[in-house]
């Protein structure tokens, strides 16, 4: 079935996404955004706008609960296409527990459970309904979500690790350096990051402003490619 490639292609965030940090332990820093930030994208698959893309924020506890989904559903279902991710963070912003669901055309939906205690637990239902199970020592991990925000405190990680099946991903997050965009929110300095293991590639811009946050984001697989660009910041009703 090709769960390797498959999960591989999976994102996140996001969303993104999902890594850690190998090495010492980072102390903990104030993060940029609020509790209730709430991050809207322009969403495009394979070059489609295909709706808008939210991420929201919330406070729970010395951790944080973060929410991504896909919102204007009508051209997303139409190109069937669609996602949704729930996670919990430690308060070192690490993975606690985390939710992804995810609909490709032509492929059908697939679901990853990860929870990260003693150690990283992953369960993952494949398109046809059967169920896998992986387990690893590590976990000091992020997934598709948290990983946009541990860059925003830590831009300097280097060494990164993915919630993924049927095993973690790890690589190296490289520096793209700086440049200037054109973006909605206005012509803005920003610095770039690239991760590439296993057929995936995942590059994110982070605004230069204090809160640095994450003005576009590009996930590639070989299910095809996911572009968003920031539009607007809200606060979580």
């Amino acid at each position: 079935m090709g769960f390797r490639t498959a999960a591989a292609g999976l994102l996140l965030l996001l969303w993104g996404l999902g890594w850690a940090v190998t090495g010492d332990a980072l102390k903990p820093r104030e993060v940029p955004w609020s509790d209730g930030e709430r991050l809207v994208y322009s969403l495009r698959w394979k070059g489609l706008v295909v709706g808008q893309q939210v991420l929201e924020a919330h406070r729970v506890g010395r951790g944080w609960h973060y929410v991504g989904r896909v919102e204007n559903q009508g051209l997303t279902q139409l190109v069937g296409f669609d996602l949704a991710v729930d996670s919990y963070v430690r308060p070192d912003l690490f993975t606690r527990k985390f939710w992804r669901w995810l609909r490709v055309p032509g492929e059908g939906e697939r679901t990853l459970t990860a929870v990260a205690g003693k150690e990283t637990s992953v369960r993952f239902v494949w398109v046809d309904g059967s169920v896998h199970h992986m387990r690893d020592p590590r976990t000091d991990v992020l997934d598709d979500a948290s990983v946009l925000y541990y860059v925003r405190v830590y831009p300097e990680t280097r060494s990164l690790w993915l919630v993924n099946y049927p095993s973690l991903v790890g690589g190296s997050l490289r520096s793209l350096g700086r440049r200037r965009l054109n973006t909605p929110l206005g012509r803005l300095e920003a610095d770039g990051y690239l991760f590439e293991q296993e057929e995936m590639k995942i590059e994110v811009w982070y605004s230069r402003t204090p809160e640095r946050w994450p003005l576009r984001f590009f996930l590639g697989g070989p299910w095809g490619g996911l572009s968003s660009e920031l539009v607007r910041v809200e606060t979580a009703p």
